[in-house]
């Protein structure tokens, strides 16, 4: 451990977001000091939003003997300096990439953030896969820091119980650059008097920098869960039936659809699955079976008011909102969703004949032409979303139900169709459902690109690179709402 010297100043900046613990963080440390005879100032600069700009909490520490022998207060800096800073803090990766490109990490600063990721607007608003990639995040912190202590801060907070801010305390402990001891950290925890075990045994996790994977064993959680009899069935089966390669991804689209509907909608995604495996092999490490087990799962359970007014009813939902407000016992906390279903939503969920009756009628246009606001925590408005949320019986009697299961049996034949002749376009294929996704406007904007793929892939299918030119067609669709770029790329692929 290479302790900072003690005879000279400490500079600590921490970058977190909001919610993420950093005034506490900051006030454990200024404490600390404090109790270990350390002159200690504290500033904080706040970003302009949670994601485009985190706030920047300053420290500095000075021992007072310092300040006692030269007979006079030091005048500290409000804001870390680049290339002056001894221990940077980020509470997850983008932030430390923003603290590389400051300029506040150099050879001699003891580097430490957490692995996981909190995603920005600008990655969420992309229509595909927007995540920014953190490898060469990675790769110049390790490169740059004296020192870099890094693993998955926020799981072992969530495992623990506890909150990010302890966790990273434990790991500024265990990094061994501050002068203190470990029970010196303990003690500060201890006199903060909030929540105290659960905070000690988060700095406990963080300073031994136990490290989460990020890909457990999936059959440790399975046999851990003591499922119900309807369900373990299908965990046998899984088991028994499926390569391990694919197992993860199954267990997740299998618990989706088990939530959506019901077990028996679960024997109905494994047999889809099953059919597929002789399409398959283990040299291919069943990559056509674990893409087609995602994107089975999405399709499967698409989006309807039925599925919207389960997730908005479920208790967990409304505990989450109690959570983010920090509301104390005794509180109310009250909901207000705004929904906007249009006529089209509800004939799907009715039965055919039903449905084809209301739209040719119109008799009910006038209750759809604008959106409403529904007070999910008043009586009136939990009960209309909540009965609507029990209407997962009649699904299968629905317009929509018929129209989805037509729809993926066919393209699970064509998946089988092409897999023997073209096994990398059979899984371009299986990536054709990311661009279904939501419902109402959303949805049918997905499924009209989607249309005017296929109509191009029936003229190129059996021609050579057929897949990187069905890859090609997806990400376009995924650019923009508008579909510009997918127009250009259909014209470019009509040539």
């Amino acid at each position: 451990m290479n302790k900072l010297s003690a005879d000279k100043t400490i500079n600590i900046a921490i970058i977190a977001m909001g919610g993420q613990g950093g005034g506490v963080l900051s006030k454990w440390i200024l404490d600390l000091a404090e109790s270990q005879g350390y002159l200690a100032q504290f500033t904080s600069v706040p970003g302009v939003a949670q994601r485009t700009g985190a706030t920047v909490y300053y420290i500095e520490l000075l021992p007072e003997n310092l300040s006692d022998q030269a007979e006079r207060k030091p005048v500290m800096a409000l804001m870390p300096v680049a290339g002056d800073v001894d221990i940077v803090i980020a509470s997850e990766m983008i932030e430390a990439g923003r603290a590389l490109m400051r300029g506040f990490v150099n050879g001699d600063t003891t580097f430490i953030a957490s692995s996981h990721r909190d995603y920005a607007i600008v990655e969420k608003q992309i229509m595909g896969d927007g995540r920014r990639p953190i490898d060469d995040i990675l790769k110049m912190a390790q490169k740059t820091a004296k020192s870099f202590v890094c693993f998955d801060m926020d799981a072992v907070a969530r495992q623990s119980g506890a909150v990010i801010s302890s966790v990273l305390f434990g790991a500024l402990a265990g990094s061994g650059a501050l002068p203190f001891e470990r029970q010196d950290f303990e003690e500060t925890i201890r006199k903060s008097g909030r929540a105290v075990e659960l905070n000690l045994e988060g700095f406990a996790a963080g300073y031994a920098g136990e490290v989460i994977s990020s890909q457990p064993d999936v059959l440790k959680p399975l046999l851990a869960t003591n499922p119900s009899e309807s369900v373990s069935p299908l965990l046998t089966r899984l088991h028994t039936t499926f390569p391990e390669p694919s197992l993860p991804m199954i267990y997740e689209g299998l618990k989706r659809v088990v939530d959506y509907q019901d077990p028996a909608y679960g024997t109905l995604y494994l047999d889809r699955l099953e059919a597929l495996l002789p399409c398959d092999s283990d040299q291919k490490n069943w990559r056509l079976t674990t893409d087609v087990a995602r994107y089975l799962a999405l399709a499967m359970c698409y989006e309807d008011i039925i599925r919207v007014a389960d997730l908005k009813t479920r208790s967990g939902r409304f505990e989450r909102f109690r959570k983010d407000v920090c509301a104390d016992e005794g509180q109310i906390v009250q909901v207000r969703e705004y929904m906007h279903p249009r006529l089209e939503e509800l004939c799907d969920i009715l039965p055919p004949r039903l449905g084809r009756f209301l739209r040719k009628t119109h008799m009910l246009d006038g209750l759809f032409k604008k959106g409403r606001r529904i007070h999910t925590t008043g009586l009136r408005g939990f009960s209309l979303l909540y009965s609507l949320s029990h209407l997962k019986g009649l699904r299968r009697k629905s317009a929509r139900f018929a129209a989805e299961t037509m729809r993926i049996e066919n393209w699970l034949d064509e998946i089988k169709s092409c897999a023997s002749t073209d096994y990398d376009l059979a899984c371009e294929l299986a990536g054709t459902q990311r661009l279904l996704k939501g419902y109402g406007e959303s949805y049918a904007r997905g499924h009209e690109n989607l249309s005017a793929i296929m109509q191009a892939y029936a003229n190129f299918k059996n021609l050579p690179g057929a897949a990187r030119r069905l890859s090609g067609l997806k990400q376009a669709a995924l650019q923009d709402e508008e579909g510009n770029a997918l127009k250009s790329a259909l014209q470019i692929s009509a040539e």
